[in-house]
């Protein structure tokens, strides 16, 4: 009998399934800023994690986050799919040989992750971008850490704080990218990157600590 996937592996196929299902409105949400197609490329990078971690039940965290960053890397190779495999793989080489305070690892991996993304897309805390989202995140982890909240508890946490983060996101300027053209445009509407980062979250929270989980932005008009 297969072993039972473990929490990394349920909360990343969770964050994948409801990244397919907000393809749509990732779609619509990237229209008012992009090229309006964030939601088909990260279902494609979705769905490559989704194959990949069926074979990865008996390696450790760091060699299955590597293996979702290769293949979001090698099968959707945009911006943002470089962006998130970037994200993925910094995330892997932070994590310890033996993790064991799961709310300080998380923050590990998530700062791992932001800097990782920071420094490949030149994108700052500010600029309207899923920056802001990370460091949303990112902060709420470390409160959590310092006031010793269990993992699940810290988990949902920090999805509501992505979900904040991208409601805020749409009073915010865009600074980089093709986003900065078309400012007035965007006005209004929630980066599509920060709201891909709450709905991801927002299922990642509910696979591991169950429960409803913070509302995100994935229904935002």
């Amino acid at each position: 009998m297969a072993a039972s996937p473990t929490p990394l592996v349920q909360a990343l196929l969770a964050a994948a399934e409801a990244v397919v299902a907000g393809a749509g409105e990732l779609n619509r949400l990237d229209g008012y800023a992009g090229d309006g197609d964030l939601g088909i490329t990260m279902a494609q990078a979705a769905q490559a994690m989704k194959r990949v971690l069926k074979d990865t039940g008996d390696t450790g965290p760091s060699q299955q986050l590597s293996a979702c960053g290769a293949a979001v890397a090698r099968e959707a190779p945009s911006t943002s799919g470089t962006l998130v495999a970037t994200g993925l793989l910094r995330a892997a080489k932070a994590l310890p040989i033996d993790p064991s305070d799961g709310v300080a690892i998380l923050l590990l991996c998530f700062t791992a992750a932001m800097e990782g993304i920071q420094a490949r897309g030149k994108a700052s805390v500010g600029d309207r971008t899923l920056v802001d989202g990370l460091d949303a995140v990112c902060s709420n982890l470390a409160r959590s850490a310092q006031e010793g909240l269990g993992t699940q508890q810290a988990l949902h946490s920090a999805a509501g704080a992505a979900a904040s983060a991208a409601e805020a996101s749409a009073s915010m300027e865009p600074k980089v990218g093709r986003a900065s053209w078309m400012a007035e445009r965007a006005a209004g509407h929630p980066d599509a990157g920060c709201a891909m980062l709450a709905i991801a979250m927002k299922a990642a929270a509910e696979a591991v600590g169950g429960g409803e989980g913070p509302t995100g932005p994935a229904q935002a008009q």
